[in-house]
């Protein structure tokens, strides 16, 4: 079974709202009833009849609704149940591929993001950058968000190597490099953020990272960041949205790995992360963001005030 068919039949009905049509054609038949009763004239017992048919497609409208979420029920089960191999097929391509890329590939992986998308990402991004915390960026890659991260200070950067923090890190002088804190990660360590600090961080992002990684990783992820985050703090993220068909789709061609955004919201829950804000963009983009329950507090009374010279 191809998945993406199964998916793309279940996106094309889920987009369908069933129970407007049906309160609307409920609302159309009452009104045309409302017209023969409430009139004084009765000829041949049409009131009664016409009420009476009434009530039959009424009845008729709400079983045929209820048919209609069998038919999405039964789709999801059926994903459900063939997404096993998936989950399976897509960790093997990470551990036997994804991996083993090389830097410059890496680097040159983008996301298709237009303007419109691009510009709600960045504007979601700044109303997390607090000067009064230390913000973190996960694979800044050649993309230009971490310039939106600035005001978090420190600002850390997080990658599997060096190399790949490059291309960010010439973006700025010489006296800004020098203050932001560069840290590898190895995803083979049972945990694998511990030198992170721990409860500091008011904003994570990360974007066109976990679009690679299997989704047992990103639960590792999710989990291991919740406790680098102070109360408060908000995890953002773009991931390949295999609850649309073109995800499964991206998956099958073997360009992303296979991460419904049903599953990773669960776990993240699971965890104790409240859903702040989900987009669904056009073509590849998708990100969730995720608040860790409290308040962002800090003891810094004022931000010592610099000009950032970029390259």
């Amino acid at each position: 079974m191809i998945l993406s068919n199964v998916v793309r039949y279940l996106n094309e009905l889920e987009a369908i709202d069933f129970q407007a049509v049906n309160s609307q054609a409920q609302h159309n038949l009452l009104a045309i009833n409302h017209v023969i009763t409430g009139h004084e004239t009765n000829v041949g017992f049409y009131k009664m009849r016409m009420q009476k048919r009434y009530d039959t497609v009424v009845d008729a409208l709400n079983q045929y609704q209820r048919v209609f979420n069998n038919l999405k029920d039964e789709l999801a089960q059926t994903i459900r149940n063939h997404e096993k191999d998936y989950y399976k097929n897509s960790t093997k391509l990470y551990q036997t591929a994804m991996r083993y890329d090389s830097n410059e590939h890496v680097l040159d992986r983008r996301l298709s993001i237009d303007d419109d998308s691009n510009l709600i990402l960045r504007s979601r991004l700044r109303m997390y950058t607090d000067w009064r915390t230390p913000g973190l960026i996960i694979h800044p890659g050649q993309e230009s968000f971490i310039e939106d991260m600035v005001p978090l200070d420190p600002l850390y950067i997080l990658d599997t190597n060096q190399d790949l923090m490059l291309p960010a890190l010439n973006k700025f002088n010489d006296q800004y490099r020098a203050r932001l804190r560069s840290y590898t990660v190895d995803e083979e360590r049972k945990t694998m953020l511990k030198e992170l600090p721990q409860q500091q961080f008011g904003c994570v992002f990360a974007y066109n990272f976990f679009t690679y990684r299997p989704i047992e990783l990103i639960n590792r992820y999710v989990q291991e960041l919740y406790d680098c985050l102070r109360p408060g703090g908000v995890l953002l993220f773009t991931y390949n949205d295999c609850d649309r068909a073109h995800g499964v789709e991206l998956f099958e061609k073997n360009f992303m790995c296979y991460t419904p955004g049903y599953v990773i919201q669960a776990h993240a829950e699971d965890v104790g992360f409240d859903l702040v804000y989900h987009y669904i963009g056009q073509g590849d983009l998708a990100w969730l963001e995720f608040r860790k329950p409290g308040e962002i507090s800090s003891r810094r009374g004022g931000q010592t005030l610099a000009q950032i010279i970029r390259k």
